[in-house]
């Protein structure tokens, strides 16, 4: 419903850029408002190195990204990460700890912003244009290496809806906490909830293409895709992965990373010694 009413006020309002996108805006305030707000550097993490950058998407966005390359003297590929909601946005990676053992280990990262959040302005709802957006920026960046995803929560529900596109720029994709579906993430928000549940009647197949249960089955051969879920997580419990993996097309290249205590979106930060190696390990596995 919210991309229907969106498109019909976009029609009325060509060539006048401010009120474009006013409907999707006020639509995606039920689901994300409290988030939409200015960014901010993280607080504590050093700049040093940092480059700042946008490119533009399918999504009629200019997103806003941050740089760092690794100083390994053969870098091992780029990571774009692709963030949970959240007012961190991009900052997600920097302040908990996933951006520097990249770095470290030996990945440039690129981390950017989904249209609304953080620097990057609203426009519509097609997130995973955002998503191809930035891995095709990653490859234009770093020609000849490797392009990886790691993902969290709504990035990696936008990272997997993607899949399906003739150009996915990605390798290897690590999602964590994915929903298997929206419906099945928002039942935990009673209005939010009730609003997509109105917008699925009128336009059931936009909330279609949201959904990883389903787009997953699209899944390149090639593309190789570690889901990592948590006992923990009252969210995106472990079965939403079940379902994902479950749909997935025969011989896919999936693997599963199940781990105990650590909460929505933080392996890192309440499981490192679990989460870390199974991701550094995927993502540098011949």
């Amino acid at each position: 419903m919210g991309e229907l009413a969106g498109r019909a006020w976009q029609g009325l309002t060509t060539g006048t850029p401010g009120a474009r996108w006013f409907w999707h805006r006020q639509l995606k305030k039920p689901f994300f408002g409290r988030f939409m707000k200015p960014w901010r550097w993280p607080q504590g993490v050093p700049d040093d190195g940092w480059e700042r950058l946008s490119f533009p998407s399918a999504s009629h966005s200019m997103l806003a990204a941050v740089l760092k390359r690794t100083a390994a003297e053969a870098p091992l590929g780029v990571v774009v990460c692709a963030h949970p909601m959240g007012l961190a946005a991009k900052g997600f990676w920097l302040r908990n700890g996933h951006a520097d053992a990249l770095l470290d280990a030996g990945f440039h990262v690129l981390a950017f912003d989904y249209n609304g959040f953080g620097d990057s302005p609203c426009t519509n709802f097609d997130w995973p244009a955002d998503s191809l957006a930035a891995g095709l920026q990653a490859r234009q960046i770093f020609p000849g290496l490797p392009v990886h995803a790691l993902c969290a929560s709504f990035g990696a529900m936008h990272m997997l809806n993607a899949v399906g596109a003739s150009d996915f720029p990605f390798d290897r994709i690590v999602a964590e906490g994915c929903a298997s579906s929206l419906p099945a993430f928002w039942k935990h928000y009673p209005f939010a909830h009730a609003v997509l549940r109105l917008g699925s009647v009128f336009t059931p197949e936009a909330e279609r293409r949201l959904r990883p249960e389903l787009t997953i089955k699209r899944l390149p051969a090639h593309v190789r895709l570690l889901l990592v879920h948590s006992r923990g997580d009252r969210w995106t419990p472990i079965d939403h992965g079940d379902r994902m993996a479950a749909a997935a097309p025969a011989g896919a290249r999936i693997e599963r990373l199940t781990l105990t205590t650590a909460d929505h979106t933080h392996g890192m930060r309440d499981e490192r010694n679990v989460y870390w190696p199974a991701v550094h390990d995927f993502l540098t596995a011949a």
